[in-house]
């Protein structure tokens, strides 16, 4: 018991200090959330929790509403929120480690899948991609113990394999293809074949279909918009090879640092530096070789690449190389399992691994002032993007112009606009675009018209304004409403110590006022 209890706390004391190292760096080195705006976009759908979106399932809209219905609209909380994500998917290995009997591999296996670019890097990045890093893992988890446990036990785990399965495609409908590996997995060994027999996969299809049909139902009454935008993303052009390339290298590009890190261990185990790095490509191509057909573990870690490389190839999709944010999820386990398993582990290397985990949080975190002072000083143009400011700075412009008439919503170039939601008055209502057309008609705001709104056109740096044509749309439908359309625009700069460069940006706000209609 006391040893479980020491593992416990070391597993928490990492993931602690995970969180705490990766919060910290981006706090130094960021002085705003993603250039894409993507992040004020998951707040936007966020205000809504409803069934689905324009674009994408419900879930990170969800996740993203209720955190900051509890914490501060600040970017802090938002890379908090990011790594938690990413270190709850981190226990799922742990837990998945410990399901398959596995447990002395399953620390290591989580370090070294936090030194991965999608469980460092990437993750602060919270988007529909990023929140499959944390479910990804707890569904195999159930599937695990859906398949090992019998009577009760098997039953609840089938439950909750199902909730989680459907949880998983309200992220992405990208976890089809995980969960279509699941079931080819099961298929190629005999325990998961024996289960295949069983009623626990249909208790789990039923419990699965149950909790997605109010999203069906959602999809219904908005005519399919999630799947016509998924439809919208492919090309019409062939096969992009280009992309294919990209995602078919994914496992070493995304996972470089902890492959050359496991692999390099186990070729200098017992070895001289000399003898280890001749011998460091046998053991690089043992840690992704599967042993035999009915190796459980490869099938798990390489199918949901494999599949959706087989997509691309086919012309199914077009391939996107964030879709690989996810699918690394067992790929540290395969390689720790292959290489013990040819010559066995060392006490020593799962202390390295530690050491260099730990090595890796404190890199990252003595690295961010000088990737913030890189930043400064070659006019980064996400650095300078000053959306706080300029929240203030538009909000209180309205207040002077107009003291007796509370602006209620916010439109414009989406979701850039959603700044002034996230940043300034956090009961504004923002809207996509316009809020009489699509997409903003998908989760309407009743009552518009009656109420004081703002179309926003960000126009970017003074020096070299973004061409865009925002203006010139949010104009021609507040003329058919019988709007002025007469514009002001404020300037905007980030200012104090980290920004040595002055870069103004450019703001075009347009008004709704309910007085002004014919």
């Amino acid at each position: 018991m006391f040893k479980n209890n020491t593992k416990n706390l070391g597993l928490w004391a990492t993931l602690g200090l995970y969180l705490l190292a990766w919060v910290l760096a981006h706090g130094v080195s960021d002085t705003n959330l993603d250039a894409y705006a993507d992040m004020l976009e998951n707040y936007a759908w966020g205000q809504h929790l409803g069934w689905g979106s324009a674009k994408h399932p419900p879930l990170f809209a969800w996740i993203t509403g209720i955190w900051f219905a509890l914490f501060p609209t600040i970017d802090t909380s938002y890379h908090v929120l990011s790594y938690l994500n990413a270190a709850l998917g981190l226990l799922g290995v742990y837990r998945f480690a410990q399901a398959i009997g596995r447990d002395e591999l399953a620390l290591p296996a989580v370090l070294l899948l936090g030194m991965s670019f999608p469980y460092s890097t990437l993750a602060v990045k919270f988007n529909a991609n990023a929140v499959l890093l944390s479910v990804w893992p707890w569904v195999a988890v159930a599937w695990a113990n859906s398949i090992r446990w019998q009577g009760r036990a098997g039953l609840i785990w089938s439950v909750l394999l199902g909730l989680l399965a459907g949880l998983s495609m309200l992220g992405k409908y990208y976890s089809g293809v995980f969960l279509l590996a699941l079931f080819l997995t099961s298929i190629s060994f005999q325990e998961g074949r024996a289960w295949l027999l069983t009623p626990r996969p249909w208790l789990t299809l039923l419990v699965f279909f149950l909790g997605l049909l109010p999203h069906w139902q959602w999809l219904q009454n908005h005519d399919f918009v999630t799947l016509h935008y998924i439809s919208e993303q492919g090309s019409d052009e062939g096969v992009n090879w280009r992309m294919v390339s990209k995602f078919a290298i994914a496992p070493i590009g995304y996972w470089l640092v902890p492959w050359l890190l496991c692999t390099f261990l186990f070729a200098s185990q017992g070895r001289s530096w000399l003898q280890a790095l001749g011998a460091w490509p046998a053991q690089m191509w043992a840690s992704w070789r599967p042993q035999g057909w009915q190796d459980s573990l490869f099938w798990f870690a390489m199918l949901p690449w494999a599949i959706t490389l087989t997509f691309g190839i086919t012309g199914f999709v077009e391939l996107s190389i964030p879709w690989a944010i996810p699918i690394g999820c067992g790929f540290t386990l395969l390689w720790l399992r292959n290489l013990s398993q040819a010559q066995g582990i060392s006490s020593a290397i799962p202390r390295t691994i530690h050491a260099s985990f730990l090595a890796w949080l404190a890199l990252i975190v003595c690295v961010s002032p000088f990737y913030a002072w890189y930043q400064a000083t070659h006019g980064t143009e996400n650095h300078y993007l000053p959306r706080r400011e300029a929240a203030g700075v538009i909000l209180q412009t309205w207040k002077d112009k107009h003291p007796d008439v509370p602006l209620e919503w916010v439109g414009g170039q989406w979701a850039e606009s959603a700044l002034l939601a996230f940043y300034g008055d956090h009961q504004l209502e923002v809207i996509p675009e316009v809020p009489d057309q699509f997409p903003a008609t998908v989760t309407p705001f009743n009552g518009w018209e009656s109420r004081a709104g703002l179309l926003l056109c960000p126009l970017g740096p003074t020096q070299r304004e973004t061409p865009t044509d925002c203006p010139q749309r949010m104009q021609a439908w507040l003329q058919a409403k019988g709007q002025p359309a007469q514009p002001w625009t404020v300037t905007v700069k980030s200012e104090g110590m980290r920004f040595p460069i002055d870069m103004p940006f450019s703001y075009m706000a347009f008004e709704y006022l309910p007085s002004k209609r014919p």
